[in-house]
């Protein structure tokens, strides 16, 4: 399995005994929207295909439930933060059952305060960090490679900075810590009045405490690769003089309508108003069209054929395993890996040449099924289910055993040339998905 290191745009073979990924998870004061999401399904994929592979995966994925954000939230809807934050945590994690996500570790940034805490007072005591009045900031300059994941130069980066006049920090870059702050859940600290922990360092203390001194992938949207992965990075090298992860994978934007989806613009689209059980598939199949890196536009239109290109799909997955039940052919049997799919994954998660596969996988399977090959029917249909449970596709909604004494009266009628009866009992089949 080799991936595409974003920093310096090389492929890599993942040859560790634990592949250890952290993806940054979402701040939860509002439902997430399809950009949130495409990482986290992109991701889902690379796990769910290192575990087929029997490969040991050590993933976490944060929960941030400590922010400005969040108390802005509280206080439109005159609430508390922890109100907002579990309603929308739990509205986070009801996505993983609609779209199909297995579920990884997720700590909750509110249990590591103390975590936090005790690794910022260690970049203090290393001298990379210092304390201005009550908050806490990063020395930027100290961190030699500063720039490195996000490709920039530090005088490049000043150029068009202006230093807020009320902040004390040392250099424009220097990015905070820990805010002192009476707004909102705060804690007591060691450096004065009560406070919270900076964006930036919550995301390092997870991956310390629970993944070690380096990672081996860390991911995330594009959006994120600066400030916010960078800082992340010169936090893990102050204290440890290695870089975080060993590669980044960074996922493209999602576009809307041909624009990048914007506040201001307000064409925020909220996965919750697109996506049920019933075309979950679709928008999963919408973001495996294009390479992960890539922008991805957003429309209507490319979703509804994304919908009925993975319905046809599993449409004629659900037909095929009707014939062969009713022909008393069907049985769960191991197969291999289809080679080509395989050659796709393992290509830096190559999804569109994936999808090309399966259209080809999908035709031959037709074929086999008309020409009453039902051994060879079986081992296709095997090899489809095994690579779409890699790419997260469901096949719940096809319930054959629930129907199966209506797929053997159609088998009955059609043996018995009972062409009314066949007509009837394909309609009903029809009705429930199963043909």
């Amino acid at each position: 399995m080799k991936i595409l290191n974003s920093v310096d745009n090389k492929k890599y073979e993942l040859s560790e005994k634990t592949i250890a990924i952290y993806n940054c998870g979402p701040t939860v004061y509002n439902y997430v929207h399809i950009g949130n999401v495409r990482p986290l399904i992109i991701f889902d994929v690379l796990y769910r295909y290192l575990l087929k592979n029997n490969k040991k995966v050590a993933f976490y994925h944060n929960i941030t439930d400590i922010d400005d954000k969040i108390i802005n939230a509280a206080k439109q809807n005159n609430t508390t933060e922890q109100k907002i934050s579990q309603k929308y945590t739990q509205a986070y994690l009801d996505l993983f059952s609609i779209l199909n996500i297995k579920k990884m570790e997720m700590p909750k940034v509110s249990d590591h305060i103390q975590d936090i805490i005790t690794y910022i007072q260690n970049l203090i005591n290393a001298g990379f960090a210092y304390v201005v009045g009550n908050d806490v900031y990063f020395d930027v300059m100290k961190i030699p490679n500063y720039g490195k994941i996000s490709h920039q130069n530090i005088k490049n980066l000043l150029n068009g900075v202006r230093k807020d006049n009320s902040e004390n920090k040392r250099h424009p870059l220097d990015f905070v810590l820990w805010k002192a702050t009476n707004e909102g859940l705060s804690w007591n600290n060691p450096w004065g009045q009560k406070g919270r922990p900076g964006w930036h360092t919550e995301c390092c203390v997870m991956i310390n405490k629970y993944l070690g001194q380096q990672i081996t992938i860390h991911g995330g949207g594009v959006d994120l690769k600066f400030p916010h992965h960078e800082n992340e990075n010169a936090q893990n090298y102050a204290l440890f003089k290695k870089d975080i992860a060993k590669y980044w994978m960074h996922v493209g934007h999602v576009n809307i309508n041909g624009e990048k989806m914007s506040k201001s613009l307000n064409n925020f689209i909220l996965v919750k108003d697109i996506v049920n059980k019933d075309n979950a598939n679709g928008l999963r199949w919408f973001f495996y069209k294009t390479k992960y890196q890539h922008p991805l536009n957003f429309t209507v239109n490319s979703l509804n054929e994304a919908i009925s290109e993975v319905n046809r799909l599993t449409d004629a997955l659900a037909a095929a395993k009707t014939i062969l039940l009713a022909n008393k052919k069907f049985k769960n049997i191991q197969v291999p890996f289809d080679p080509e799919f395989i050659k796709a994954i393992e290509d830096d998660l190559n999804l569109p040449n994936a999808l090309a596969q399966l259209s080809s996988m999908q035709k031959q399977l037709n074929i086999l099924i008309r020409q009453m090959n039902f051994e060879d029917s079986l081992k296709v249909y095997m090899k489809l289910v095994q690579c779409l449970d890699v790419l997260g596709i469901s096949l719940t909604k096809y319930e054959h055993d629930k129907h199966i004494d209506l797929i053997n009266q159609w088998h009955e009628a059609t043996l018995a040339k009972d062409y009314n009866a066949v007509d009837k009992y394909r309609e009903q089949l029809k009705k429930v998905n199963l043909f």
